[in-house]
């Protein structure tokens, strides 16, 4: 067989999720070229193995083949997925230099800065572009969105429909998941009735869970479940676990089991959803309901995905799991910690061990607290960037409620923005405000001489690599690493993410 039905065949194994079939394929090819490698790459960047895509990115120049507008835009995409910065800029200094930008590689870096935590960035490639099509304006939306920049979605949304450029479906998901990030709860409903009477838009599920999720995040819980009840379409997994994590915020029990019940009924087999069932019912202390769902894990294999957390340091990406006390580095991290967790109780801190779903003692609570991943990313960066560095965390779960609370007490004792990206957002901690908007307020103690009080965003093993040696798993990367010789450049494999929608470690 020749090299294009080779690649077909590679194409065909890769959209349907056979990724080891169409690698065996691939590397079994007599010859290659530039889209048969092409082509592997998007397979694995597309079906969410972004460090494995990133590496055959690398390999594929080794092999004497420059990157051509797919495999850049299947490594943009690979960069998005684990936050890895410095490889993402180095793919755009090359583009730059060497290729015309047009709207898909365009996108596709404003996807990455933005994921990667520099919106700043993303909207500064959105203004150079000479042209943009929906599908830019979604994805600049939306990048606003997951940064809780709601209002500055919307007004780039009115841009969007004064420029006389139609809204579409994903216009108004992006534009709704906003509004929700930000809590404005009067912009959402008026532009969901909006996109149903001007724009004449049916809303798919998808629409309908954003406007549930921002209703519930404001505590709005009934007129949420009545948004449910008018649904036109069946409502799925998406709209009630919206409803029910509003449920668990606001401790609205009782509507909360209701979601709850038809969550369970779906029959998933998403361990996040059990996660957060058992988590509701644990706060709710329904006993008998958390043994239910945890039998039903057990009967069903399924099992809770560990907390990892990754954080760049000097262009390279470290990768932390819960309670790992196996890094080099461990006594030193946990001493960061200690002293971190001294200073913030004089501030005022209160560890939440109800975030600790186990029957143990208090104290071995708040010790698991301070293992959990993002943690201990947080204190290796400290511990190896100059004082004032900002810090991105990307964690493969929802932050939970103590470390939230415990991020933002750490940003003022190190005077240090720190971003976390989780599954569902940014969160920009800066002098102990969160821009998720979260409303606790940090009480500081009148002695400490600071203001009183200050306002308030699973890892898998790699092909070839056992996550638990993970420390540096992407070698340090030139700025221009693309346009080096391929003797010089490094090889390095990153970690795969599952997106998951529990509260973990």
């Amino acid at each position: 067989m020749d090299v294009l039905v080779h690649t077909s065949l590679v194409d065909m194994y890769a959209k349907n999720g056979e990724l080891q079939i169409a690698s065996c394929v691939f590397w079994n090819m007599c010859s290659r070229n530039a889209v048969s490698w092409s082509t592997l790459i998007s397979g694995y960047a597309q079906n969410g193995f972004a460090g494995k895509a990133l590496e055959l990115l690398i390999e594929m120049q080794n092999f004497g083949f420059q990157p051509d507008f797919v495999s850049l835009v299947s490594a943009l995409v690979g960069c998005s997925q684990v936050g890895y910065s410095i490889l993402g800029r180095s793919i755009h200094g090359y583009t730059v230099r060497r290729l015309d930008m047009d709207q898909v590689l365009g996108t596709s870096l404003i996807d990455m800065y933005a994921k990667c935590g520099s919106i700043s960035y993303a909207r500064s490639v959105y203004d150079q572009m000479s042209s943009r099509d929906v599908i830019c304006w979604n994805t600049m939306i939306a990048s606003y969105g997951i940064h809780g920049q709601g209002n500055r979605a919307l007004s780039l949304f009115c841009q969007m429909i004064e420029s006389n450029l139609e809204p579409d479906h994903a216009t108004f998901a992006s534009l709704l998941s906003a509004l929700s990030h930000s809590g404005l709860v009067q912009e959402g409903k008026y532009w969901f009735s909006l996109m149903l009477t001007k724009y004449k838009i049916q809303p798919s599920e998808k629409h309908y869970a954003c406007l549930v999720d921002l209703l519930a995040r404001a505590g709005q819980v009934q007129e949420a479940q009545n948004v449910i009840n008018s649904m036109t379409c069946e409502p799925g997994m998406a709209v009630w676990v919206a409803l029910l994590a509003g449920c668990h915020n606001h401790k609205k029990f009782s509507i909360g089991e209701l979601a709850a019940k038809k969550l369970l009924e779906l029959n998933l087999d998403n361990p996040g959803i059990y996660a957060l069932l058992s988590n509701f019912f644990s706060a709710a202390r329904k006993w008998d309901e958390v043994a239910v769902v945890r039998k039903i894990m057990k009967e069903t294999g399924t099992k809770k995905v560990p907390g990892c957390s990754v954080v760049e340091v000097n262009g390279r990406l470290h990768a932390f799991l819960a309670e790992d006390k196996s890094h080099p580095q461990y006594k030193m991290i946990l001493g960061i910690l200690e002293e971190l967790e001294h200073e913030m109780i004089a501030m005022g801190y209160i560890p939440k061990t109800e975030f600790v779903f186990q029957n143990i003692e208090e104290e071995v609570k708040i010790k698991m607290l301070n293992n959990h991943s993002e943690r201990l990313a947080i204190a290796f960066g400290l511990l190896n960037t100059r004082p004032g560095t900002r810090l991105l965390i990307t964690k493969n779960l929802r932050v939970c409620g103590d470390c939230h609370e415990a991020t933002k007490f750490i940003s003022i004792v190190v005077k240090r923005e720190i971003v976390v990206r989780d599954v569902k957002r940014f969160h920009h901690f800066k002098n102990g405000i969160c821009s998720c908007g979260i409303c606790n307020l940090i009480i500081i103690h009148m002695d400490l001489n600071l203001p009183i009080i200050m306002q308030l965003i699973g890892a898998r093993d790699s092909a070839r690599f056992r996550l638990s040696t993970l420390y540096s798993i992407i070698p340090r990367c030139p700025i221009d690493l693309l346009a080096l010789p391929s003797k010089t450049r490094a090889q390095g494999c990153t970690v795969d993410f599952i997106d998951n929608l529990q509260q973990g470690s």
